[in-house]
């Protein structure tokens, strides 16, 4: 697309592209039709009123979603006895729906079955607005079946390349200067709810390399804001060990911790916006402060384990890819020891 859009603007001869090139991009082209198609139908289950939806009716006015979120966001619902892939057969040929990673295959009954049955769908799409790929939450608790699913990896969707709400986060960078990381999708929701527009999720994986750079391409700080709870925290800190050699003297990483107990979800709902960006300013905490703080705190301080702390921040500081960065990081680090 880019390729095209270049040449056409330069005035060259359109490029000519192999026969690889041409089937891929007939391939992603049906791939993106079926989603688009996908999500369409199922959107309708959740703005019709009918018995067989109640119980997402009943879930979506539970979590105070509105039809400007179910609008803005695309949601759906998929029913339990979902028959997408038969009727999706009249429009595309079968390889293309297994190649879509909407279905799997139920061998004892040899056949497709829909992957996000019983789930409330959130959309996933590419930077440029294409959807790639769908990530469902149950709607009735059932402790034998994951509560979150995720879209597999396709040909053209890799978790750990995406960002729930980039396409729409990115279109905004030049207003914003930070970007609130953030778990799940309904997290994104209520801070977009709530006028807080700059919000991004990771989809269920470990923060990537992937992840963090394309962020930076659009903003100069990323506020990692996860859950206020133990997990939430060993992902922070998972989170700030793989992404602090990405610092810059222009780009910022920090963490904001909420309240234990609270999500962004939940804290933004109670509190409101102008709440949520005060506490935000006055708890942010840069990364290498978090990361140090982290190991001093869980140590005892005596010789020896401040030894082996020195010896593991001098192994993170170095891993800094900026030289200046890197040396001001381990000076901070030696300093504060």
């Amino acid at each position: 697309e880019a390729v095209r859009s270049l040449a056409n603007q330069a005035g060259l001869q359109p490029y000519r592209f192999t026969e690889q090139d041409e089937q891929r991009e007939k391939e992603w082209n049906t791939y993106t039709e079926i989603l688009s198609v996908y999500i369409d139908r199922n959107r309708k289950n959740i703005t019709s009123s009918n018995t067989s939806n109640k119980k997402v009716l009943d879930y979506i006015k539970k979590r105070n979603l509105d039809n400007k979120s179910i609008e803005e966001f695309n949601l759906g619902y998929v029913p339990f006895d979902s028959k997408s892939f038969l009727d999706l057969q009249n429009q595309f040929e079968e390889q293309g729906l297994k190649n879509s990673g909407l279905f799997y295959l139920d061998e004892r009954k040899n056949e497709y079955v829909d992957r996000f049955r019983g789930r409330l769908i959130f959309p996933i799409y590419s930077l440029t607005g294409k959807p790639i790929a769908i990530g469902g939450r149950i709607i009735e608790e059932n402790k034998k079946i994951a509560k979150y699913v995720n879209s597999p990896e396709t040909n053209f969707f890799k978790k750990g390349n995406n960002l729930y709400n980039l396409n729409k986060a990115r279109k905004i960078s030049n207003k914003y200067d930070e970007v609130y990381l953030v778990e799940g999708y309904m997290d994104v929701i209520k801070l977009y709810n709530n006028q807080i527009f700059n919000c991004v999720a990771n989809l269920g994986t470990a923060l990537t390399n992937k992840q963090i750079l394309s962020l930076g391409q659009f903003f100069s700080e990323i506020i990692i804001c996860f859950d206020g709870d133990d997990s939430g925290y060993k992902a922070a800190l998972r989170a700030a060990e793989n992404s602090l050699k990405f610092l810059q003297p222009e780009k910022q990483i920090s963490f904001l911790f909420l309240p234990n107990g609270e999500d962004p979800d939940s804290f933004v709902e109670s509190k409101g916006k102008e709440h949520f960006l005060k506490y935000s300013v006055d708890n942010k905490i840069q990364i290498h402060k978090f990361i140090f703080n982290h190991y001093l705190n869980n140590s005892k301080k005596s010789p020896t384990e401040l030894a082996m702390i020195e010896k593991k921040l001098s192994i993170l500081a170095n891993s800094i890819n900026d030289t200046v960065v890197k040396k001001y990081v381990l000076g901070f680090f030696l300093e504060e020891l």
